[in-house]
């Protein structure tokens, strides 16, 4: 029998968390249910080496290497080789959880939907809270309006609940992110692959919107997020600046606008976003615990504000915001551009 999906990893904010997501993958997951595919994206050679000694005896991957590039763009390379039914795009830094696959498989089957979800957990790193708590359940895209011109705010539900306090039911969600997402393969290769870095998700989103496909979330999968709460290696902001940098998350934007005619409300609070990752890797790699790289990290930015201020002219966005699909006729977003550069 065929297997159902292809499992491709790609690095996130870093290399240094491919092997674990590889053991992981192994462990949980049916060895009949996948094969793998790697994206060497410019991995050092001690990293590829511990993922192929893991991988020792195994027949249902490979490793490409198409060097150093944004995942997008290496997924849009790839597409076009993807047979399998689905196809699950996961970053190098998730965890699959016991029992994860076949709950996607399943509701993909069911529901004919173009994206199913899991439930995205994250341990303890950037910013507080317990342990283990809720990354993303459903996503919501919000508008809201400032001088007459609308912007759009990303809404996530359920932002750091506990898992217990999630709905347990499947449901339709806006969007998704990329640290692990199960595509139904041809929509996947019918899409138009942004170079983006940031909005990406969203823009593959709203392309799905509009198109009248359905994008779901099955809380029966479970993957967590390592939120750089594992030490990062320091060659690791090789990768996160290549993802990362300020030239890139602004040219996202702008090409943000250009296809879909909105700025996001937190435009400028990305770029400290990014700043604020990477100091908090570098705080971890130099061994301070999780707690006290985010006080530095808190007090620096506290400053940081202080002598930048962002535009922020709304003291709650979200409370005055409406859902963007409940203001556009039928509910379907029109793109006003293809460029994808």
């Amino acid at each position: 029998m065929d297997k159902p999906v292809t499992i491709v990893i790609t690095p996130r904010d870093r290399y240094s968390e491919l092997r674990q997501c590889i053991v992981d993958i192994y462990e949980y997951t049916d060895a009949g249910l996948f094969n793998l595919v790697i994206l060497d994206l410019g991995y050092p050679k001690k990293d590829l080496s511990a993922a192929r000694e893991v991988l020792k005896g195994k027949s249902n991957y490979e490793i490409l290497n198409f060097g150093r590039m944004i995942p997008i763009e290496a997924i849009d390379k790839l597409r076009g080789r993807l047979s399998t039914k689905y196809t699950v795009l996961m970053d190098n830094d998730s965890r699959p959880l016991p029992g994860w696959l076949p709950p996607l498989i399943d509701t993909g089957n069911e529901t004919g939907a173009a994206v199913v979800n899991p439930v995205t957990l994250e341990k303890a790193g950037v910013d507080e809270g317990a342990d283990i708590r809720n990354h993303l359940f459903t996503t919501e895209i919000h508008v809201v309006e400032v001088e007459s011109k609308p912007y759009l705010i990303e809404f996530k539900t359920y932002r750091r609940s506990l898992p217990e306090e999630l709905p347990q039911v499947v449901t339709e969600t806006e969007a998704f992110e990329l640290h692990c997402v199960m595509f139904d393969t041809e929509v996947l290769q019918s899409l138009e692959l942004p170079r983006m870095t940031i909005r990406e998700h969203l823009d593959i989103g709203m392309q799905l919107r509009s198109r009248g496909l359905k994008l779901v979330v099955d809380p029966k999968s479970k993957i967590l997020f390592d939120n750089l709460g594992t030490r990062a290696n320091l060659y690791d902001l090789k990768y996160f600046n290549l993802r990362w940098n300020r030239k890139i998350t602004k040219d996202s934007s702008d090409l943000f606008e250009k296809r879909w005619g909105f700025r996001f409300y937190s435009e400028q609070s990305i770029y400290n976003w990014a700043i604020r990752r990477r100091l908090f890797l570098v705080l971890r790699w130099m061994f301070l615990p999780i707690g006290l790289a985010n006080k530095i990290d808190r007090l620096f930015f506290a400053i940081r504000r202080r002598l930048f201020p962002i535009w922020d002219p709304l003291d709650d966005p979200h409370s005055v915001s409406h859902r963007l699909y409940g203001t556009i006729s039928g509910g379907k977003p029109i793109q006003l551009d293809h460029s994808i550069q």
